[in-house]
């Protein structure tokens, strides 16, 4: 039998291709949605009611979600915040919830150092 896991991070959709193989060597078939920031509870009731796991970024994984998903074993989001996600839903079914810490902290103190430098200097004042 093989595990199915449906993709819904675009950053993770932008680099599946590296880990493609290695997966389904695995015996590991991986559906890619279509690339989008978030995916809100009607459309995964169209695409991850059939799936053993999920790699999601920001998408709305409600009860609602979560009970039409009966193979559903785990969601790993591609960030930190889970907050989008129905934690007790998914202690009561059984569904593993993980994040992946500090997957953005150096793009993200980039961005911020960024912005001080911007806005010590007024850079984009003098644009």
């Amino acid at each position: 039998m093989r595990f199915r896991v449906l993709v819904t991070a675009p950053y993770m959709q932008m680099a599946i291709d590296r880990f493609r193989s290695s997966l389904e060597a695995e015996n590991i078939e991986l559906i890619v949605a279509p690339q989008q920031e978030r995916f809100e509870e009607d459309q995964l009731l169209e695409i991850a009611t059939d799936v053993d796991g999920v790699i999601c970024g920001d998408d709305r994984f409600t009860r609602r979600v979560l009970e039409a998903s009966p193979r559903l074993k785990v969601l790993s989001k591609w960030g930190t915040g889970i907050d989008s996600i129905d934690q007790d839903a998914c202690r009561e079914l059984g569904v593993a919830v993980c994040n992946t810490p500090n997957a953005f902290s150096k793009p993200v103190a980039d961005t911020v150092l960024g912005y001080m430098l911007n806005f010590a200097r007024r850079l984009s004042w003098m644009d």
